[in-house]
């Protein structure tokens, strides 16, 4: 048996085409859950004499019926998972319903509540379980509640979300996206060390699944690892710890990606109406070829796009080593100065793989890591 039970909403542009992205998903689940422990709280309140409910009291779920017009608007029924015969009484008539419809209407008032000012009957310890609803949002975004009392609406969003778990704890939780590089593994403990670009460090738990990406990228300081997961800030939103992680990308050579990212940009005319923009496809391959290739005995070379729409890569070393791609044509053109003031020059077609491993060759004649 089921029922109309409450009609959220979710604002923000990830909403504007009356969807629900799957992650929020996770929002409903955890709110489903506070309903079900703040009922079953409710109901000791009024039956002191009980350690525990009555069976089936909490064998409940909520079901999206339909999706109303507006921001996402989903209708949520209650249902009773029991099965009953003719002479057992539904949930309904026990009397049940009623400590739900409570605790759907104390969410809402906890939610609109002033920080620090909870609803008399709701328990500070359920607090907690704001660090998964609402835990999806992004800024921008709220999930709002129908206020009986008023009719007016409660509104979560990632600032009252968190001053909610901070009134009960010291901790909260929320996503987070974290880049740096991988500094060591302790696969023991089956955690990295990560190291942020503002120099700070924190130990990242792993799944085994993540062990073979580790490897290869650990200690490559030149090797962008971003990290997607769940972690505890404190009240000035300074990460404490990583909780989870759900999903690990590797940039390789992310300094030189950034770069050529920077450098698609570039339409007609950038310079002075002068400057040609690079052909797209040409620039796309040369690009995940460098950036895939590039060995880690070469120092970094500056990018720079020039006039007619090619590539210069230049060190700033002795010698001034530089090399010309000519996009067009597949070609790099390298140009140095010896030490006795000679011109060093060497062409490099740059149609394969191979290719692009003996101009790497042949630069490291002239150009070396130790030297960054």
């Amino acid at each position: 048996m089921s029922l109309s039970f409450v009609r959220p909403s979710f604002k923000g542009a990830r909403f504007d085409n009356h969807t629900l992205p799957v992650d929020v998903a996770s929002d409903l689940a955890a709110y489903e859950k506070l309903l079900i422990d703040l009922a079953k709280h409710l109901f000791l309140l009024d039956n002191p004499e009980r350690q525990r409910v009555p069976n089936g009291f909490s064998d409940v779920h909520l079901a999206i019926e339909n999706i109303n017009k507006g921001s996402a608007n989903p209708v949520l029924t209650l249902s009773h998972n029991a099965n009953y015969t003719n002479n057992q009484l539904s949930f309904l008539e026990i009397g049940f319903s009623d400590y739900y419809n409570q605790a759907r209407d104390l969410i809402s008032e906890c939610i609109d509540s002033a920080d620090s000012v909870l609803p008399e009957k709701f328990p500070k310890e359920l607090l907690l379980h704001f660090n998964q609803l609402g835990r999806s949002l992004k800024e921008g975004e709220s999930f709002e509640l129908p206020l009986k009392r008023t009719g007016q609406i409660a509104v979560l969003n990632p600032k009252k979300r968190k001053s909610l778990v901070l009134a009960a704890n010291l901790l909260y939780e929320r996503e987070v996206e974290l880049r740096g590089y991988i500094g060591e593994a302790d696969w023991e403990k089956s955690s990295f060390r990560l190291r942020l670009s503002d120099g700070y460090q924190t130990n990242v738990p792993m799944q085994e699944s993540f062990h073979n990406m580790i490897r290869q990228s650990g200690g490559r300081t030149r090797d962008c690892v971003i990290v997607k997961g769940i972690a505890l800030h404190d009240s000035w939103d300074r990460l404490q710890k990583v909780i989870y992680i759900n999903n690990i990308e590797v940039i390789k050579n992310y300094n030189l990606t950034i770069r050529f990212d920077e450098i698609s940009q570039y339409q007609n005319g950038w310079f002075d109406g002068l400057g040609v923009a690079p052909d797209a496809n040409i620039l796309k391959t040369v690009a995940y070829e460098i950036t895939e290739s590039y060995p880690d005995y070469l120092l970094l070379p500056n990018i720079i796009l020039t006039q007619e729409g090619n590539l210069l890569l230049e060190w700033n070393i002795n010698g001034e080593p530089s090399v010309d791609i000519i996009l067009n044509d597949h070609i790099a053109c390298y140009h140095s100065f010896g030490s006795n003031g000679e011109d060093i020059e060497k062409d490099f077609s740059l149609n394969t793989k191979e290719d692009y491993l003996l101009m790497y060759s042949f630069l490291s004649t002239y150009i070396h890591a130790e030297l960054e």
